[in-house]
């Protein structure tokens, strides 16, 4: 357990910042599976795009290409699953902000 702790201490702020990631993915991961975290929620989607830029930023430290492609592709498909649910929600906001509205008053 000793050198845990000590290599622990000689990661660099990038390293640092890809173990809170991995820890981020984790969490997440296992509270969808405990049933604490719904799979499909908001939530979820920016854990796991926080998770995967905080890994990808820690490649810079020590490039991987494949893992630098499965980081983009989850920040790609989460960043766009986001705005797909932002787009969906101010759809049906003004949806109802039109059939509330007062045809005098538009």
């Amino acid at each position: 357990m000793d050198h845990i702790v000590r290599y622990a201490e000689t990661l660099g702020l990038l390293e640092t910042l890809g173990v809170v990631g991995f820890i981020m993915y984790i969490s997440a991961f296992a509270a969808v599976q405990w049933g604490l975290m719904n799979g499909n929620s908001t939530a979820y989607s920016l854990a796991n795009v926080m998770s995967s830029s905080l890994v990808a930023l820690s490649l810079i430290a020590e490039f991987n290409l494949s893992a630098a492609l499965i980081q983009g592709s989850v920040i790609i498909i989460g960043v766009t699953g986001l705005c797909l649910r932002l787009r969906r929600k101010w759809s049906k906001t003004s949806n109802v902000l039109v059939a509330n509205s007062d045809p005098e008053t538009c």
